[in-house]
C-alpha cells in the first residue's frame, strides 16, 4: 500500500471515530440528567445544614421536620418536578416520615382556603365563558389600553382599589383572565417580558392591596384576633388609616420596578373594543354570581359563612345555572394549585407543632437582644418578608404573631405596632410564586416562571420594607396620636 493510500486510510478511520455516538457509562448518562443535577446539589446542601442542626437544641423530629421543609422549598425553586408533584409530596414525606398522622398531613389539602381558592377560580371561568369579561374590560380597563405603559398603570390600579376590600385572591382571578384577553387581542402576545410584567401586576396589586383594610387577607385578621388575646383592639378605620397609605406609596413603585425588572418601553397598542352590545341572559347570570359572591364575602362576618363556602357557592351557582359546563370547567381548571396552596399549610403546621417556626424566630430574636427599637422592628419585618416567600401568607402570619407578639411583651413594645408589622410584612411575597394566592393564580397562567418572579419581587420586596419602616418610624406615630391609640 503505497503512503498516499495509508495516509487516506487513517484519515478514513479518524472520521469513523468521530462520527460513531459516544457510549457514556450508565453513571455518566445519570449524571446528564438535568433533574438528577438538580437532586444531587439539594441533597448536598440538606447534608451541610443536617451537620449544622446536630449541633443546636432542636429537637430529633424538629431537625426532621426542619430539612424536610428546606427540601420541599428547594424542590420549588429549582423546579426539579412540577410544582404540584412536589406539593404532593409534601403531605406524603410527612406521613413517611412520621411527623404527622395521615388526617393532619393532608387535611390542609382540603381546608377552607383550599376552597376558597378553588371556587374564586370557577367563579373566573365563568366570568370569561359567558363573555361578560369583555364587559368589565370595556369599563374598567378600555381607558389605559392605548399603550404599554397606560395599561401596565391601568392594571395596577384597578387590581389595587378592588382587593383593598375584595379578597385578593377573587381580585386576582377575575382580573387575570380579562389581561390575558388583552394580551391575546394584541401583539403582546409577541412580547413575552410585556407579558410577564402585566400578569405580575396583577399579583403584586392584589398584594399591596391586601394589606390596606382588614377584610383584604386573612394574615390582617389573624393579627387582629391575637391582639384581643391581650386585651387590645383595632377597628376596622384604625387599621386603614394606619395601612391604606402603605399602598398608595407602593403602588408607582410598583409600576416602576415592572418596567425597569422588565425592560419595558412604551409603544402604542391597537386594541379594538367593539361598540357595546346588549347583555345576553348568560352574562347578567354570571354578573349577578359575581356581585352575590363579592357580597357574602363582604358579610361573611356576619353571615357565619367562611370564605371557602361561600366561594363555592358561587362556583356551584355557575354550573347550576348553566353559565358554565363542567367538561369545560374540569378541563381548563389547574388543578395543581390547590395542592401548592394545601402544601404550604402543612408544612407551616407541622413546623409549628414540632416548634421549629418558635425556634427559629427566637433564635434569630435572640442574636438582637438589646440592638434597640428600630432593630427589633427590622428584624420582625425580615422575619415576615422571609417566611412569608417560602410559605403562604396566612400560614406565615399564624406561626409569627403570637412570637413577635411575646417579643413585643419582653421588649416593652407597642403590641399593636407589632402585630400590624408582622401582618404587613407577611403580604411581601413578591419572590416566589407559592408565598400568597394571587401569585399562585397568576403562575397557573404559564406565563411567569420561578425567575420571573425572583427577577421582579426581590427589588419589590426591598423597596416595600424600606416603605414600611418609613412609615412606622414617622407616619405611624402622627396617624396613632390623632386615633388615640
Amino acid at each position: 500500500m503505497s503512503s498516499d493510500q495509508q495516509s487516506r486510510s487513517r484519515r478514513a478511520g479518524l472520521l469513523r471515530l468521530r462520527t460513531q455516538p459516544r457510549r457514556h457509562t450508565p453513571l455518566y448518562r445519570l449524571w446528564l440528567d438535568k433533574t438528577f443535577r438538580k437532586l444531587f446539589a439539594g441533597g448536598v446542601i440538606l447534608f451541610v445544614i443536617w451537620l449544622m442542626l446536630l449541633t443546636t437544641s432542636l429537637s430529633t423530629d424538629g431537625q426532621h421536620v426542619f430539612l424536610f421543609f428546606l427540601f420541599i422549598i428547594y424542590l420549588w425553586v429549582s423546579e426539579a418536578f412540577p410544582l404540584p408533584v412536589t406539593a404532593l409530596m409534601a403531605g406524603t414525606g410527612l406521613v413517611l416520615l412520621g411527623l404527622r398522622s395521615r388526617d393532619d398531613a393532608f387535611a390542609p389539602y382540603a381546608s377552607d382556603a383550599v376552597f376558597m381558592i378553588l371556587g374564586s377560580l370557577i367563579i373566573a371561568q365563568g366570568i370569561s365563558a359567558s363573555g361578560a369579561e369583555s364587559l368589565i374590560i370595556r369599563k374598567l380597563l378600555a381607558p389605559f389600553t392605548a399603550s404599554t405603559y397606560r395599561l401596565l398603570g391601568g392594571i395596577i390600579i384597578v387590581s389595587t382599589l378592588m382587593a383593598a376590600v375584595i379578597p385578593d385572591h377573587s381580585v386576582a382571578a377575575i382580573m387575570l383572565p380579562i389581561v390575558l384577553t388583552v394580551i391575546d387581542k394584541t401583539d403582546i402576545r409577541n412580547h413575552r417580558r410585556e407579558m410577564v410584567a402585566l400578569t405580575l401586576a396583577v399579583a403584586f396589586g392584589c398584594s399591596i392591596a391586601g394589606l390596606a383594610t382588614p377584610s383584604g387577607g386573612a394574615r390582617n385578621v389573624i393579627a387582629i384576633g391575637f391582639l384581643e388575646q391581650y386585651g387590645l383592639r383595632i377597628d376596622y378605620l384604625d387599621w386603614v388609616v394606619l395601612a391604606a397609605p402603605i399602598t398608595l406609596a407602593l403602588m408607582p413603585l410598583l409600576f416602576v420596578t415592572l418596567i425597569f425588572a422588565n425592560q419595558l418601553h412604551n409603544r402604542s397598542l391597537d386594541y379594538y373594543l367593539p361598540p357595546a352590545e346588549p347583555l345576553h341572559d348568560r352574562q347578567l347570570l354570571a354578573l349577578a354570581i359575581l356581585g352575590g359572591t363579592f357580597l357574602l364575602f363582604l358579610t361573611s362576618s356576619s353571615t357565619g359563612l367562611t370564605l371557602g363556602t361561600v366561594a363555592m357557592l358561587g362556583a356551584i351557582a355557575m354550573h347550576a345555572t348553566g353559565v358554565l359546563e363542567w367538561d369545560a370547567s374540569r378541563r381548563q381548571l389547574r388543578w395543581g394549585v390547590m395542592f401548592i396552596y394545601g402544601a404550604a399549610l402543612t408544612l407551616g403546621a407541622a413546623m409549628v407543632d414540632h416548634g421549629v417556626a418558635e425556634w427559629l424566630a427566637l433564635g434569630i430574636f435572640g442574636l438582637v437582644e438589646g440592638g434597640g427599637e428600630l432593630l427589633l422592628f427590622s428584624v420582625i419585618i425580615l422575619l415576615g418578608v422571609a417566611l412569608t416567600n417560602i410559605m403562604s401568607d396566612g400560614a406565615a402570619a399564624a406561626v409569627l404573631v403570637p412570637i413577635t407578639l411575646a417579643v413585643g411583651v419582653a421588649a416593652d413594645l407597642d403590641l399593636a405596632m407589632v402585630a400590624i408589622l408582622t401582618a404587613i410584612s407577611t403580604a411581601f411575597a413578591f419572590a416566589t410564586a407559592f408565598g400568597t394566592p394571587p401569585n399562585l393564580i397568576v403562575h397557573a397562567s404559564g406565563i411567569p416562571n420561578s425567575a420571573d418572579f425572583v427577577r421582579n419581587g426581590v427589588p419589590m420586596v426591598l423597596l416595600a420594607v424600606l416603605v414600611l419602616l418609613a412609615a412606622q418610624r414617622y407616619y405611624w406615630p402622627l396617624a396613632t396620636g390623632w386615633l388615640g391609640l
